[in-house]
């Protein structure tokens, strides 16, 4: 029994050693022109086909249908790397795509690798912050290479076929505040997959490797980003050293031991409206000192074409990579299920300091429990939530930078399990700006309301006055930008406020003040005028406020 069990051991080593290399991680290895130039850190990034090869649950994060293509001579040409996928989101939450990876040797033996990889992606919560995605990947190697062993007839074939499984995290914290958002990405490759050598006499396991990646998105065209990448394979030399050395046992040493960490960096910047990108940055390797990268990349709306820059040693030869991406097909903010939410109606933005106060008018179809806004800095695409759920009509985005314009839309969500998002509603724009010291921001709310007594206005303002005012002051005149009367005989410390006895029909404009809680009190100045139409007792109808 003994001397099976060591005959086996030195066959699976023998045979181990003539097809080392299959499916390695410690080269050159990596799909993907945008990847490869900011130093193959694109764990927390995964927003394009190439997705598979670093965290597959970025792939919700495609807005079309996607065909990519990739080819990179590596080493001197004495290897092909290739690449094509098709992915496409399906609904808002999920997406697929199948994808064919090839390397192709140019050696005596014509060796090949192909692996044939299914992805799956879908987020996990109503925002679409936090996603995950799976790989399923059928693994094929040929080579002519045999090998006798010694006192046998029996022949080892250089041919092995083997199934294997990837696991990616994805979570996006909108922070815009300080930029646009942080991305966190974790990525699992060859959870448990295994080579079956032909003959069956030897199974090959592909070593996992773990990835953890983060990226910062400064602004809609700038990011850094940095993955840590981890994996142990006794199958790969460390870095050669320049004078030969001997163990205790008189083994030569030519190598340093793998590293088994292994630290990438890199930074994106787009310019011309998106249409051209550049990118830089540095790469870790195991067999060999880390190098810098860099790439570019030219950008139309259904096709981009990028390029890729690895330095490697003199004697391995530079590696330039390119790819390829066609879109085509719907948004996928428009593929939808029949859906059984309708989204808000007459989204308005007003400017404020440093923040932009929203209206809509309610949903009110009663299983709505509340809503999720969005955010962009660009018009029509590329949003971001920033309020996750809320069950008023209105809210105030704090943090914004003044001078910038921000682009918002907003969502209805019912209370069915799992909960339904509508569509998008319109789009509204602002650019926030200081205000007037002490002066109210004064914004409609847009709601049906409810008039009471004949001639009768209400007047939303939808936040309370801070905690060092008395309140507002409200004043109404029947010609626009004078003769403003007060109406209130103490300051209103609520949101709203009740005009009566006017006359029903006709339009009357209102400003508003802030009064300090000083002896005597200290007024601010006007706030923007708004102007409404007086209705009469029991009238129900929409009645949003016009601002001048």
């Amino acid at each position: 029994m003994k001397k099976i069990i060591l005959t086996f051991l030195i066959i699976s080593m023998t045979f181990t050693y003539i097809f080392a290399g299959a499916f390695d991680k410690g080269g050159v290895l990596g799909i993907g022109g945008r990847a490869l130039g900011m130093g193959h850190a694109f764990t927390a990034i995964a927003d394009d086909g190439s997705c598979i090869y670093w965290n597959t649950a970025g792939l919700v994060q495609l807005e079309r249908s996607e065909l990519n293509l990739f080819v990179g001579p590596l080493l001197n040409g004495k290897e092909y790397y290739t690449y094509i996928s098709f992915g496409s989101p399906f609904f808002q939450d999920t997406a697929w795509q199948l994808s064919v990876i090839s390397l192709i040797h140019n050696d005596a033996n014509t060796t090949k690798e192909f692996t044939v990889v299914g992805s799956f992606a879908a987020t996990l919560n109503l925002e679409r912050t936090f996603s995950i995605g799976v790989n399923l990947k059928y693994l094929n190697y040929n080579s002519t290479a045999t090998y006798t062993i010694p006192g046998t007839t029996t022949t080892l074939h250089g041919i092995a076929n083997g199934l294997g499984l990837d696991l990616g995290m994805l979570y996006q914290i909108p922070l815009p505040q300080w930029g646009k958002k942080v991305n966190l990405g974790f990525f699992i490759q060859d959870v448990d997959t295994n080579l079956d050598w032909d003959g069956g006499l030897s199974d090959e396991k592909i070593p996992t490797s773990f990835r953890l990646g983060a990226a910062y998105y400064i602004e809609d065209n700038l990011l850094v980003t940095s993955d840590f990448e981890f994996f142990s394979d006794l199958n790969i030399a460390g870095q050669p050293i320049a004078e030969v050395l001997y163990d205790a046992e008189g083994n030569t040493i030519s190598s340093l031991p793998p590293e088994e960490l292994r630290v990438h960096v890199g930074v994106e910047g787009w310019f011309f409206k998106r249409h051209l990108g550049l990118r830089g940055g540095y790469t870790a390797f195991v067999t060999m000192p880390g190098r810098f990268t860099g790439g570019a990349t030219y950008r139309e709306d259904t096709w981009q074409v990028d390029y890729a820059y690895i330095g490697h040693a003199e004697h391995l030869g530079d590696s330039h990579r390119f790819s390829l991406i066609f879109r085509f097909g719907q948004e996928k903010s428009k593929i939808k299920a029949i859906s059984v939410v309708r989204p808000p109606k007459n989204l308005q933005a007003y400017p404020g300091n440093n923040a932009v106060n929203l209206t809509w008018e309610p949903n009110e179809e009663p299983n709505v429990t509340g809503y999720a806004v969005y955010m962009s800095k660009s018009p029509g695409t590329r949003y971001i939530p920033v309020i996750k759920r809320i069950k008023e009509n209105y809210v105030t985005i704090d943090g914004l930078n003044n001078g910038t314009r921000y682009y918002f839309v907003v969502t209805a969500i019912n209370n069915t399990y799992p909960a339904v998002e509508s569509p998008y509603s319109n789009e509204a724009n602002a650019v926030p700006a200081p205000v007037i010291p002490g002066t109210p921001e004064i914004f409609p709310i847009a709601k049906k309301s409810t008039v009471e007594q004949n001639g009768v206005i209400e007047v939303n303002w939808g936040k309370m006055p801070p905690a060092n005012m008395a309140g507002y002051n409200v004043y109404i005149t029947e010609t626009s930008g004078k003769g403003y009367t007060k109406i209130n005989p103490s300051p209103v410390n609520d949101t709203k406020y009740i005009i009566r006895g006017l006359e029903v029909g006709k339009k009357y404009y209102v400003v508003m003040t802030s009064v300090t809680k000083d002896i005597p009190p200290i007024e601010s100045k006007f706030s923007r005028e708004l102007s409404f139409i007086a209705k009469p007792e029991g009238t129900v109808g929409e009645a949003p406020a016009q601002q001048k």
